[in-house]
This record gives C-alpha cells, structure tokens and sequence, in this order.
C-alpha cells in the first residue's frame, strides 16, 4: 500500500502551537503559582491569625483570571490553525481607531505622533515604566508627541486602583491631573483615601474640599469605567499598554524600545 492510501493524520491535519502561545501560557501559569504563594507569605507575616483558605481564596482570584484568559487566547490561536486561518507570512498589526474624547494628554494636540497609555495606579509594571521610561520620553519627546492617558484599573487584583483612578480624574478636574499623576506612581504603596487626598495638596490642587468631595462622591467613576471598556474592546488584556499612532506595544518596555517606535512613527508621518 502507497503512503497516499494509508490512513491518519496528514501535514496538514497538524495543529502547532507558536512560541508566542507557549510563552503566554507559561506567564498565565506563573500568575496562577504567585497567587498561592502571595497568599502564604501573607499569611505567615500576620502570624496566623487570618482564615487561610479565604485569604488563599482571595490572593489567587487575579491569578486565576489571567489563567483563564491565556487558556481562551490558546483555545482561539488553536481554533484558528485548525481551521486552516494561521498564515505562514506574519502580518503587520492593524492600526486601532482611537477616540480620545477628554482624556488628559501632554503635547502639542497637532503632533504628528499620539501615545495613548492604558494604565493602572495600583500595577507595578506601570510603576516601572514611569520610573524608568516616562521622564525621558516626556523630556525627549514633549514638543513632537501628544502622549494621552486612558485608565485600566484591573480591581480583581489592585484594590485601590480604581479609586485611585477617580481621584487622578477629580484632580483633573482642576488642572492637576499630571502632578496628581506623578504624586500616585511614587507613592503606589499607599492609596488610601485620606493619602490620596494628602496627594492632592502635595500635587497643588487649588480646591481641597471640591476635591474631596468628588473623590467621595466618585464623580468620575463613570469616566475611568468607560476608558476601561474601550481598552477591552482594543483588545488591552494587561497593563501597561500603549499605542503609537495605533501600534501596540505592551508592556513597560525599555525606553530604547519607545524610542525605535516613536523615530519609526514620526518618519512614516513626513
């Protein structure tokens, strides 16, 4: 009998799983882990007084959304190579549409080159881009860039993100959004309400009691919701995530990085 008659699974049956996919799921799992083990050091530090299984319950619910969002990323990718989709050739990313509406930005509105960010005050990895990226990028890139700032308070695991983020809007409120910014990213370990109202001052915010109030009163929860929503339907899956001149890039990368895309974007622009 010929190889052509022979039964079973041909080259073309073969589903194949990229390194992109594998190193997805390799993060998802690690998330998994580390929500187990922040729920133990946790534990051990309080001196046994909290209820182990909720306070396991509790550390590991982020962890275990980032799981089920890598494992339906995997399922997709596999459904898509399956059903004969998956190109050979890589394609360039498509630009995203967008809108702005009010959301603070810096820069010249009429930059050749727009950033926008979506971030969260509660996250680490945003922390780290401000800490190591974004005074350059502001210092280099000020008069060229509208750089804009969209919320994505990822609650299941920051708690005090949201808030946060209506404080940032309430500053905004008043001119202050930027140095309200800047005051919530060096001090990330502290969100309480009476801190974030301690930042308002320190930021120069004129009116501290319209202030108050409008955290109180979440006046601008709707507005950080609504930034959130739009992120999601860009396809933001994690903080931080930028787009330039509608180009993604994830992530609190280098600021070689940003550099090489901005030079990138503003040669395409001429």
């Amino acid at each position: 009998m010929s190889d052509q008659n022979k039964t079973g699974p041909s080259r073309d049956d073969s589903i194949v799983i990229t390194w992109t996919t594998i190193y997805y799921f390799g993060i998802a799992v690690l998330f998994f882990v580390a929500g187990f083990v922040v729920a133990w050091v946790i534990f051990t530090s309080s001196g046994g007084n909290i209820n182990v299984a909720e306070l396991r319950n509790a550390a590991s619910e982020g962890a275990r959304s980032a799981v089920q969002a890598e494992l339906a990323l995997l399922r997709a990718e596999l459904g898509n190579l399956a059903a004969g989709n998956a190109s050979a050739t890589p394609t360039a990313p498509a630009k995203a549409e967008i809108e702005l509406g009010n959301s603070p930005f810096w820069g010249p509105e009429e930059a050749k080159v727009t950033i926008v960010g979506f971030s969260d005050f509660e996250c680490s990895f945003c922390a780290r881009f401000y800490r190591d990226t974004y005074g350059t990028l502001k210092a280099r890139y000020s008069d060229r860039v509208r750089f804009v700032f969209k919320h994505f308070p990822i609650s299941a695991i920051h708690r005090n993100a949201e808030r946060a983020a209506v404080a940032a809007e309430c500053a905004n409120e008043q001119g202050k959004f930027w140095e309200y910014h800047d005051r919530l990213f060096e001090n990330q370990r502290n969100l309480s309400q009476d801190a974030l109202v301690s930042y308002a001052k320190q930021a120069g915010v004129p009116d501290l009691e319209q202030f108050t109030a409008c955290l109180t009163t979440q006046k601008y929860l709707s507005t950080v919701l609504a930034d959130q929503r739009q992120g999601e339907r860009l396809g933001v899956r994690g903080t931080p995530t930028f787009f330039i001149n509608g180009l993604p890039l994830v992530g609190a990368q280098p600021y070689s990085v940003f550099e090489g895309a901005i030079e990138r974007a503003l040669a395409a622009a001429q």
